[in-house]
């Protein structure tokens, strides 16, 4: 049961946020030159984002060292904390970018 809502939920979610581009009209060679252009310019914003968010994560092993090297249990999960929020927002931004093209 539990299975079921959760994956009731979701797709409700998805369903609420999800893009909807439903068009009858033909698009002329101008159009479709143009959102090729904003494709490109898209797939590199997404690809720059998702360079980002993996540097993010690689940085997480780093905040171990820093707790080994001596620094405060407290101010190394603050940094943990801070870091997972800008992962987070970093997820988000890559999700909104591939909807978007």
């Amino acid at each position: 049961m539990k299975k079921y809502l959760l994956a009731c939920t979701i797709a409700m979610a998805f369903a609420f946020y999800a893009p909807l581009s439903i068009s009858t009209a033909p698009l002329g060679y101008q159009h479709a030159q143009a959102a090729s252009a904003d494709a490109g310019k898209g797939m590199k914003r997404v690809t720059l984002i998702i360079k980002k968010l993996r540097d993010a994560m690689g940085s997480m092993k780093d905040f171990d060292e820093l707790e080994k090297a001596g620094l405060r249990k407290k101010d190394v999960d603050r940094m943990r904390r801070a870091m997972d929020t800008k992962i987070q927002q970093m997820m988000e931004d890559a999700i909104y970018a591939i909807r978007s093209i």
